[in-house]
C-alpha cells in the first residue's frame, strides 16, 4: 500500500492551496487547487482543506478499501432514496 499510513498537511503553495506530505514539507506537493480557475480564492483554500482532511481521515486504509467503502455508501444512499 503505497500511501497507507502517510499523513498530510495543507501548507505552502500559492495562498495555502497546496497539500503536502506532513513528514516531508520540502517535497513537491501531493495536490493543489491552484489551477481550479472556476473557484474563488476562498473556495480553493477550503477545497485544499477538504482534500487534506479526507486524506488524513483515510490514511490507514488501502485505496481498494476506500473504493469499496465508497461503493457501499453509494448503495446505502440509493436505498434511502427509494424510501
Amino acid at each position: 500500500a503505497m500511501f497507507q499510513g502517510r499523513k498530510y498537511v495543507q501548507q505552502g503553495g500559492y495562498k495555502g492551496w497546496a497539500v503536502r506530505f506532513a513528514d516531508n514539507l520540502s517535497a513537491p506537493g501531493v495536490a493543489t487547487t491552484s489551477y481550479s480557475f472556476a473557484m474563488s480564492d476562498e473556495e480553493r483554500y477550503e477545497m485544499a482543506r477538504r482534500i487534506t482532511a479526507a486524506l488524513n481521515l483515510t490514511s490507514k486504509y488501502t485505496i481498494e478499501q476506500i473504493e469499496a467503502a465508497c461503493v457501499a455508501q453509494a448503495a446505502r444512499d440509493a436505498e434511502k432514496c427509494k424510501s
